[in-house]
């Protein structure tokens, strides 16, 4: 999807050198070097809050604007919807997770962009997918669609230990907004406060 300008970082982030989207360009990750014929990868994961009530017509409108922009770019991911919030999961190299984030950060969709991880990763968690696309229903319940049997083997997988970007998914899948409420409602004090703060001087 595409974002607004408002961002927090919060929670894990296991690159040191992977700090935002200048830091990108060139991330200090020498305890997780590549091979040398193999474009480092890392991960994103962060949740918002849609600017107005959307359409699920207007959901897949993000969507496909979206893949073309992952195609070009070589970010794979994930974007998940539920009561007004959006979770998603970007994949790929540096230069690209830059880009494609600048244009979801600059989105008038949505808000209150709050980052919960940061990673570099081994490899991708969602190679078939330029951006996989599910509304969750409240408390997770919602109908299941055709992809959700190839989704979840990859939020599923036995690897060990489970990344911390799959956590956050599988939290949401299962749980919807209320998995990240508090962090959306902390984000939105804090904003207001600085929004008074700001009045009063």
């Amino acid at each position: 999807m595409d974002s607004s300008s408002d961002v927090a970082t919060i929670g894990h982030r296991a690159c040191p050198g992977v700090t935002d989207q200048a830091d990108m360009q060139e991330p200090d990750c020498s305890d997780t070097e590549p091979s040398a014929f193999l474009v480092p990868l890392y991960a994103i994961v962060y949740v918002s809050t849609a600017a107005r009530e959307l359409s699920l017509g207007e959901l897949r409108h993000l969507q496909e604007r979206a893949q073309v922009r992952n195609v070009r770019e070589q970010v794979t991911g994930i974007l998940l919807f539920s009561e007004g919030s959006f979770m998603q999961y970007l994949e790929g190299p540096a230069e690209g997770l830059a880009s494609v984030y600048g244009f979801i950060k600059a989105d008038p969709h949505h808000y209150g962009i709050v980052d919960l991880v940061r990673e570099p990763i081994r490899e991708r968690e969602f190679s078939d997918w330029a951006m996989a696309f599910r509304v969750v229903g409240a408390m997770g319940q919602s109908s299941e669609t055709s992809q959700d049997e190839a989704l979840m083997r990859c939020l599923l997988s036995t690897d060990e230990p489970v990344s911390a970007s799959r956590q956050q998914l599988l939290r949401f899948w299962n749980r919807g907004r209320s998995s990240v409420a508090s962090t959306l409602d902390q984000f939105s004090s804090e904003r207001a406060r600085r929004v008074r703060q700001a009045r009063a001087k």
